[in-house]
């Protein structure tokens, strides 16, 4: 099946990224100027203060919020603790990462002596950023609570968290003030301020360097086959991999030479050393690196050898891709064309239609049936049904291709839509064991090409699956949960005869839009008499065409008119001028009165003179 990558850049604030498998969408990225991430990205920062009921410390990183820092991921060469102290973690942390290593490279031999070539099939899919070290894995779908996730940092964490904790507190080893090198692990979201770590990872093509993480190195945990791994381990073990450093394979490291690995490695320890230049000469708080930009990430993650071509719309972002793939792939560059019919590219390749369907909750299947979508503040809900899928010859087989089928069709809209966190699936029931299997394994290998973290459980007696998705970005598509209008509207009345009489108001002028008043006025209009013959209140109801919905103004008044109390809920969209208007006039100082000098006697006090 043909498999080309999209990227439309012409537009000069936003770039859209479109993998396009046959006529299916595989994977979709979206980068503006209101949504810039700073996942990865990594500053000079200022510890602010340190928590100890949270065992944490946050940190000045030069943003509006100060950042969180936990315990676990703290790197040991911060404490502020004597040298023989030091020398001992050091020690324990350097005896549990031999242990380890040598658990993994037991169990990878005994798989291939026994020719289990799939023994370490994953259970849960993982990242691209956040791959597993070659610790064993164990099968089934039944995901332990209680197990630990290996990454990057974890890999590293493991032996600190068992040996540290029991004798240093954070406000023991770390004190405020202290300059701090840190890695963003997660956006900020709402109120909450960005999760940091200070084990630095830098993606390659390849691999994954963790600069600061001595002998913390391994294999990404989608490369399963024992023999695969071994080959890898045989490269490892011969390309000369600095003491301090440690590295993990990636995925697209799998069939690699050993010369594509070197160059990725040397390319990466350089970006490394640039960085700690960077650093030494910065003042804290401060960036120090970037993450790449849309282009140069779809390039390095997105993109592999199977990709038939780079079709760019765009003049800067076609340079901009040729540019970073000669670095990286020199044979590749034949492969990046760029698009010059007048036509929009993404309406030529019949991408814009499709992607427009993600602002719909309704998703229709080709056999008939469709998805329904509903995210909420704590979970995703997808419900399926058949619909008008009567093609097969009983309940059970239509059941189970309807299920198959969206199976797959899920697993592509959480990519695109970047659904993340719980996620329940309501299946069509199924009285087969057999068939659920069949469902559960569809849905498992068409999400091992999702870049995030996914755990998924067992469809339940009652039809459901729950599965978890790691929150890579901010979905570009946000939803609301909002009263019907029958429901604001009872919503509104109870509000104004509960304020009216706790005010003992006597005349109430509520502001809605013109919607609900017109809908108030033919629905209740009983309702509203009943209310003021009861209370002795009259109720007026203004139309204001500058409120929506969820909005309205409640003036609350006395015998004379005058405003008791008002009541309002009014939701201000500012857009990008304001808020740049606010942030500058928030990082403006303070213009202070001249002070005037007064005399510091006055004649009344020499009035009656004490003497």
């Amino acid at each position: 099946m043909e498999k080309n990558l999209y990227i439309d850049a012409s537009h000069p604030n936003e770039t859209r990224v479109v993998l396009k498998s046959g006529e299916s969408i595989e994977d979709y990225e979206y980068e503006g100027l209101k949504n810039n991430l700073i996942k990865n990205n990594i500053y000079l920062g200022k510890v602010s203060r340190v928590e100890p009921s949270l065992q944490a410390a946050f940190i000045d990183f030069g943003r509006d919020r100060h950042g969180f820092l936990s315990f676990n991921d703290i790197q040991s060469d911060y404490y502020q603790i004597p040298q023989s102290d030091l020398a001992k973690i050091k020690e324990e942390e350097e005896r549990a990462r031999e242990e380890l290593l040598k658990e993994s490279e037991l169990e990878e031999q005994k798989n291939i002596n026994e020719g289990n070539l799939n023994a370490n099939d994953p259970v849960e899919v993982k990242p691209e950023s956040e791959l597993e070290s070659d610790a064993p894995v164990t099968g089934g779908t039944q995901v332990d609570e209680n197990q630990e996730q290996f990454s990057p940092v974890s890999f590293v964490k493991r032996p600190e968290v068992r040996f540290r904790s029991k004798r240093y507190k954070i406000q023991e080893v770390i004190k405020p003030n202290q300059v701090i090198l840190i890695q963003v692990l997660k956006d900020e979201r709402g109120q909450k301020g960005a999760a940091l770590s200070t084990f630095i990872s830098i993606a390659g093509k390849y691999i994954v360097l963790m600069p600061n993480t001595p002998k913390g190195g391994g294999i990404s945990r989608k490369i399963f086959n024992p023999g695969e791994r071994k080959k890898i381990r045989t490269i490892l073990n011969d390309i000369t991999i600095p003491k301090e450093m440690g590295l993990i394979v990636r995925t697209a490291g799998s069939n690699k030479t050993k010369n594509d690995i070197d160059h990725d490695l040397q390319t990466l320890i350089k970006t490394w050393n640039e960085i700690k230049e960077n650093a030494l000469n910065s003042i804290a708080p401060s960036l120090i690196h970037q993450e790449s930009d849309i282009i140069k990430r779809t390039l390095r993650d997105m993109y592999d050898e199977d990709t038939d071509s780079i079709v760019i719309e765009g003049n800067e972002g076609y340079k901009k891709a040729q540019n970073f793939m000669k670095l990286m792939m020199p044979s590749h560059v034949k492969k990046i064309k760029k698009y010059r019919e007048k036509v929009p590219l993404f309406f030529k390749e019949n991408i814009e239609e499709k992607l427009n369907q993600i602002y719909d909750s309704e998703i229709k299947l080709k056999s008939g049936g469709y998805l329904v979508i509903n995210p909420t503040e704590a979970l995703v809900s997808i419900d399926i049904n058949s619909g008008s899928s009567i093609k097969q010859k009983n309940v059970e087989s239509t059941a189970l291709d309807t299920n198959l089928e969206a199976a797959e069709e899920i697993s592509r809209q959480i990519k695109i839509r970047d659904l993340s966190g719980l996620i329940i699936i309501d299946f069509i029931d199924m009285l087969s064991f057999g068939n659920r299997r069949l469902v559960e394994r569809r849905l498992k290998e068409q999400c091992r090409t999702d870049r995030a973290r996914i755990q998924i459980g067992r469809i339940s007696t009652f039809g459901l699956l729950e599965m978890s998705r790691q929150r890579l970005r901010e979905s570009a598509v946000k939803w609301k949960v909002t009263l019907t209008d029958e429901s604001f509207a009872m919503k509104i009345l109870k509000l104004v005869e509960v304020k009216a009489v706790l005010t003992k108001a006597k005349f109430v002028e509520l502001k809605i839009c013109e919607k609900i008043s017109d809908f108030m006025k033919e629905n209740f209009i009983e309702d509203l008499k009943y209310f003021e013959e009861k209370n002795l209140i009259k109720i007026d109801i203004i139309a204001d065409n500058t409120l929506i919905i969820p909005e309205y103004i409640i003036d609350l008044q006395n015998k004379t008119k005058k405003i008791i109390e008002t009541v309002q809920h009014i939701e201000k969209l500012k857009n990008l001028e304001e808020q740049k208007k606010e942030i500058k006039s928030f990082e403006s100082p303070i213009k202070k009165k001249p002070y005037k000098k007064k005399p510091f006697f006055k004649k009344k006090f020499f009035k009656n003179p004490v003497v």
